[in-house]
């Protein structure tokens, strides 16, 4: 397994990490060229992250010499809460089981690498990374045949991995804990009450019976044999890394952010990523992206790629068609997993921001004409 290196450092909880701190931290794993820079001469780039310390370290291009070590490298510190809510805590991998799936990744090739993995005497993770020349994918890319194909092979490979170190969990593990949280919002005054006070009414949604429909959803993946992988789940499309300048025969795309990985119908991951070309979650005038959502066409295109891929990986003979088929009814249990943590963001945190309500209902309105499109009404 990955080696969690202790460092004996403090890292501040609500102040920018010292240029000095990040340097000693870097140098751990990277002990050649890296202990000799001058931490002032370092660039910091912080990134958006829910709950973690996300940042981009650079340090000069040496003058004189070549360098062995690289010269920008991706920095991360875990949060408290990363990865954590309650109701998945037994199926999401640990940070240790997280930072090996990592590395697992990178070392095939298909993934960043990792430098290494660490953790501060109170209790703190974080990991030193390669950095990636890429940008996060647009919902205009997916409209591009080429690299909406390569999105697809990615999850084909993810999907159907073999990693060493997670716990395996039932195919229904997400259903099972997610439909008794759901239950509990059921009709809570509590939810609409903010939803209001936020300018948005969500009545019809607290009071929609989620449950029964996912019940049916679930049972109808099972009567169609639905496939099982090692699915993201955050699949947000600001999770997918499209390479500035890939290598020739390289993969164009990465996957990234695996806090949430667990086994569940690979349908969830597909649907997943078809319903959330619609949202852009970390935009500051407006959560639903200026876009068209995913047209059929271009989802059975995904679909006979990925099962290309997917029978390439595991010997299987799944057609496209089929992929497709739990791809539609594998939305709605991607939907319901961003509804869950909305509504318990909600009731937790008091959260009545009207971005966020917005997209929750655009959410639940997607729910609502899927399940009716797939005749699952009655």
């Amino acid at each position: 397994m990955t080696p969690c290196i202790t460092i004996p450092i403090s890292i501040p909880k609500n102040t920018p990490l010292p240029k000095p701190t990040i340097k000693e931290i870097i140098s751990t794993f990277l002990p050649t060229e890296w202990p000799h820079i001058d931490p002032e001469a370092l660039a910091v780039t912080y990134t958006t992250g829910y709950a973690n310390t996300n940042c981009i370290v650079s340090r000069p291009t040496p003058q004189d010499t070549t360098h062995s070590e690289p010269l920008k490298v991706f920095f991360k510190i875990h949060g408290p809460l990363d990865g954590e809510i309650e109701v998945f805590k037994h199926l999401v991998p640990t940070k240790h089981e997280e930072a090996h799936l990592c590395y697992e990744y990178g070392q095939s090739g298909l993934g960043a690498k990792v430098y290494g993995f660490f953790q501060t005497p109170d209790g703190t993770f974080g990991r030193i990374d390669e950095f990636l020349d890429a940008r996060p994918l647009e919902p205009a890319d997916v409209e591009d045949a080429g690299l909406r194909a390569e999105v697809a092979r990615a999850h084909a490979v993810f999907h159907a991995m073999t990693p060493t170190q997670l716990r395996r969990n039932s195919i229904r593990g997400y259903s099972d804990a997610v439909m008794p949280q759901l239950a509990r919002y059921y009709q809570m005054d509590k939810l609409k009450r903010l939803a209001n006070e936020g300018g948005v009414n969500l009545d019809e949604l607290v009071d929609y019976d989620f449950v029964s429909r996912l019940r049916k959803v679930v049972d109808r993946l099972d009567s169609i044999g639905a496939k099982g992988g090692w699915c993201i789940h955050d699949v947000q499309l600001r999770n997918v890394m499209v390479k500035n300048s890939p290598k020739l025969d390289e993969s164009k795309v990465v996957l990234i952010d695996f806090e949430f990985v667990f086994r569940n119908y690979r349908g969830f991951d597909i649907g997943g990523h078809f319903v959330q070309k619609m949202f852009q979650w970390f935009d500051e005038e407006n959560h639903i992206a200026d876009c068209r959502p995913y047209m059929d066409e271009e989802k059975r295109h995904f679909c006979e790629e990925y099962a290309k891929q997917w029978n390439e990986t595991t010997g299987d003979q799944d057609t496209g068609e089929q992929v497709f088929m739990e791809a539609e009814l594998g939305m709605m249990l991607a939907i319901s997993f961003e509804i869950h943590n909305m509504l318990c963001f909600m009731d937790q945190d008091d959260d009545k921001d009207p971005l966020n309500l917005l997209a929750l209902n655009k959410m639940f309105g997607e729910f609502v004409s899927q399940y009716e499109k797939l005749g699952l009404i009655g």
